[in-house]
């Protein structure tokens, strides 16, 4: 027997097959109908499968679960045999012994194959058995596999009735700390209340697991700036890992934890009032356990990452109804309110997007949906045709133009619909303002404050990939290497000197908040070990680190105070000083592969670090330092300062939907100001990027002279860790402003 996998070279032409069915075929019973669907008043499962339309044969064998030695897909071949006389008809798969059953599988037409009615139960073990329009026998997975153990394996048959939730008031739309898209009932919140904490399962506690992680929801709770939770994807994958390369794209990585306790973890955060949003990857499929080039046309070329998804060449509609249904998979069964899709403009096609926007609107409408998009000005992305109502209608215009796509013809849609995105725009520009003291970045931040879609975008400074990628250290040390131009002083000519530079910040950020006898000799030593040019003294360093935490402050300070959805990175705020750094690990069959020989040396290379599970994950585990001395209440002061945030954008509407009158840049002084308006209330917000205390009055077109203004927020008060320049007790106008802005910090005024 011959595994082979099929690529692009299938041209399989289905233009006639496709008259076959109606035009419309997205019926909710149709999205549940994919995989293996054990129906339990009968005892029996059906089986459907997209393969390859011109394929000779198709059969799906199923084991019993207590069959033992079932772990590859490979380790008991079968024997296809033909009809005598029939050369292209192929009769049954016979397996190596009676352990297993094969059933052939009847193609409906447009390479859709199933088998009903079979004696199979929860957790019993299939796989299918292909013949392609080549001849070739090709044993595969389930792609709609809903339980998946091994990414190599045999997939399971899934008991759906495993969980029982608790938190139904909250399912119902009744709780009014759920966030939901365009609420009709007026006591729940649309997006612009989001405050998201980015969470990876694996780091977010020592154990790494889905029930672990309930003890971060109690943590998260109590330190109350987030009402919402994003978990990177639990796609399935060989390893514990940032779960961007999932292979099974229905199972989730077992390695965590039960699909029980999954859904028990997302129904106590709902419990503890959190939103729930869980990250899905419709860009690629990961390397590691791909099998469907041999399954049928799911793939159609290849990234960096992976292999790219069939959305729009032949036979793409089931490939497209794939991924849709994966979004609705994932807040069905597991109840999450909403869906954050990874790198959207990579999945090369918009009318997939559409399609999964216009399947989740229909059948869960208030789910709300976030994308990581990052092309420039793409308006589509945001828009949402409400003219047409009919959920069909908008299913066959997408059919429509992707077969016009077939035909040569350029088409893209004028409105995808997605919630929001996340604002690459605004992180650059506040990346630049805050560490690189540029100038320019203001004039940036005022494009993006003023641009007609701001409100909808996730405002943020670090994201996992910003943190992970590259160096792996957290905003702080990154910070802290730039004030103290680590880079330019380090005797390193080598391309990874980046890396170093921010490897030692790190090393000196941990040093300093967790050893409070620490001394010069020793802070010597570190800088040594990195060939530096010029070694810092002990005050030097400790006045770098209190820039980069009121740089820390200055940087959520501005986030929380644009309006729209707000997230930031676990542990960022609370000045964790773990790493998080990017992290998987590689099965042997992925090794055994000779094209795939060197993956993992090569990633080690570019990242700068071993980024193996036993290394970079266990670096990257949140809460290993404790600070001491000098600096033992940092931790409580950046929670208090981030609370009291959120419960200002909490108690005033204006500030957390509000519109921006205005905007003022003292490019001289790094000064930037933004005025906010709601129903009569406004606010001023003055930013202070420079490193330098600034007194002054500004002529900005948002203090009117017959205004009078009382300070409510100031990033420099004590209790966060500041110096105390506060601007209190006094109602301040145009004519007597004599501001005190301390370097690096941000102050509130409301208008009395």
């Amino acid at each position: 027997m011959r595994i082979h996998a099929i690529g692009q070279e299938n041209k399989y032409n289905n233009q006639k097959s496709r008259t076959k069915q109606p035009a419309f075929g997205r019926l909710w019973e149709e999205h549940i109908s994919w995989g293996a669907n054990f129906i339990k008043d009968k005892g029996k499962t059906n089986f459907k499968l997209f393969s390859f339309p011109d394929a000779k044969a198709v059969f799906v064998e199923v084991a019993d679960k207590a069959t033992a030695g079932l772990q590859n897909i490979r380790e008991r071949l079968v024997q296809v045999v033909a009809l005598a006389g029939a050369g292209l008809s192929y009769d049954k798969a016979i397996g190596i012994d009676e352990n297993s059953k094969a059933y052939k599988m009847e193609h409906k037409g447009d390479g859709i194959y199933v088998a009903e009615g079979i004696d199979a139960k929860p957790d019993d073990k299939y796989r299918y058995i292909i013949v392609d329009g080549a001849r070739n026998v090709n044993i595969v997975k389930d792609p709609y596999a809903k339980k998946q153990e091994n990414i190599h394996g045999w997939s399971s048959i899934y008991e759906p009735d495993n969980y029982e939730w608790k938190n139904t008031k909250w399912l119902e739309g009744k709780d009014p700390r759920r966030i939901m898209r365009n609420p009709e009932d007026k006591t729940l919140h649309g997006l612009s209340k989001l405050r998201i904490e980015e969470i990876n399962i694996p780091t977010v506690t020592k154990e790494g697991t889905y029930l672990a992680a309930k003890s971060a929801i109690d943590r998260i709770v109590k330190e109350g700036t987030a009402n919402a939770i994003e978990i990177m994807p639990v796609e399935n994958t060989y390893s514990k890992q940032w779960g961007y390369d999932g292979v099974d794209k229905f199972a989730i990585n077992e390695r965590m934890g039960t699909h029980a306790e999954l859904k028990e973890l997302i129904d106590y955060a709902h419990g503890k009032g959190l939103n729930v949003i869980m990250d899905m990857v419709p860009n690629h499929n990961g390397q590691d356990g791909d099998y469907l080039a041999q399954t049928g046309q799911y793939e159609w070329g290849d990234s960096e990452w992976g292999s790219k998804f069939n959305y729009e060449h032949e036979n793409n509609k089931s490939v497209r109804d794939f991924m849709a249904n994966a979004a609705l998979w994932w807040l069905n069964e597991f109840k999450v309110d909403g869906l954050r899709l990874d790198m959207t403009q990579h999945t090369a096609s918009d009318y997939l997007l559409k399609q999964i926007v216009d399947e989740v609107n229909h059948h869960n409408p208030g789910a709300f949906m976030i994308a990581e998009d990052g092309r420039e000005k793409k308006l589509s992305l945001l828009r949402y045709d409400e003219a047409k109502n009919s959920h069909e209608e908008r299913i066959n215009d997408t059919d429509m133009f992707i077969e016009l796509i077939q035909r040569g013809k350029e088409s893209t849609p004028h409105a995808i619909g997605f919630d929001s995105e996340w604002d690459f725009r605004l992180m650059h520009a506040l990346w630049d303002a805050i560490a690189h003291n540029n100038r320019t970045s203001l004039t940036a931040l005022d494009e993006r404050m003023i641009d007609s879609d701001s409100l909808s975008k996730v405002k943020y400074i670090m994201s996992h990939d910003e943190i992970g990628n590259h160096d792996g250290t957290r905003m702080i040390p990154k910070i802290m290497a730039q004030y103290l131009n680590y880079f330019d002083n380090m005797n390193d000519g080598n391309y990874n000197k980046g890396q170093k530079a921010a490897h030692l910040s790190q090393e000196i950020f941990v040093r300093l908040l967790t050893d409070k006898n620490a001394t010069n000799e020793d802070l010597k030593k570190l800088q040594e070990n990195y060939n530096m040019r010029y070694i810092f003294d002990k005050t030097t360093l400790v006045n770098g680190l209190k820039a980069a935490l009121a740089k820390s402050r200055l940087a959520y300070g501005t986030i929380m105070t644009i309006p729209g959805p707000k997230m930031y990175f676990q542990g960022e705020n609370n000045v964790d000083m773990s790493y998080f750094k990017f992290f998987r690990d590689f099965s042997p069959e992925f090794h055994a592969y000779p094209l795939n020989k060197g993956v993992t040396e090569k990633m080690n290379a570019e990242k700068g670090y071993d980024t193996s599970n036993d290394s970079a994950m266990k670096d990257s585990i949140m809460g290993q330092f404790k600070p001491a001395g000098e600096f033992t209440k940092v931790q409580e002061q950046m929670i208090e300062y981030n609370k009291d945030l959120a419960k200002l954008v909490d108690s005033n509407e204006t500030i957390r939907r509000g519109t921006i009158q205005s905007v003022y840049c003292d490019h001289g002084n790094m000064i930037h100001i933004h005025s906010l308006e709601k129903d009569g209330e406004k606010f001023l917000v003055f930013k202070n990027y420079a490193d330098n205390f600034h007194n002054g009055t500004y002529a900005s077109p948002g203090f009117p002279r017959e205004e009078q203004y009382i300070e409510i927020f100031n990033s420099d008060d004590v209790k966060y860790g500041g110096g105390g320049h506060l601007n209190k007790n006094r109602k301040i106008t145009a004519d007597n402003q004599n501001l005190k802005l301390a370097a690096n910090t941000m102050i509130i005024l409301k208008r009395v």
